[in-house]
């Protein structure tokens, strides 16, 4: 069981390194070999993935509503 706040202030902090992890992304575009931009995208993948099936299912399977994707 995880308090609401809670939950909301998890839910932004798993958004915001999301959003940290596309910026890095954006940012490594072009100003590295294609091979290494590929082994970034990857792990940037890998990360997003997991914030979204360990963190933010989480938040969402003990508060439906709070997911902003319905």
């Amino acid at each position: 069981m995880i308090d609401k706040e809670c939950a909301i202030e998890v839910q932004r902090h798993a958004l915001q390194a999301i959003s940290e992890l596309t910026k890095l992304l954006k940012q490594s575009q072009g100003r590295c070999s294609p091979e290494k931009y590929e082994e970034l995208r990857e792990g940037v993948g890998r990360s997003i993935g997991a914030i979204q099936m360990g963190i933010l299912e989480v938040v969402i399977v003990e508060f439906p509503e709070l997911d902003d994707l319905q």
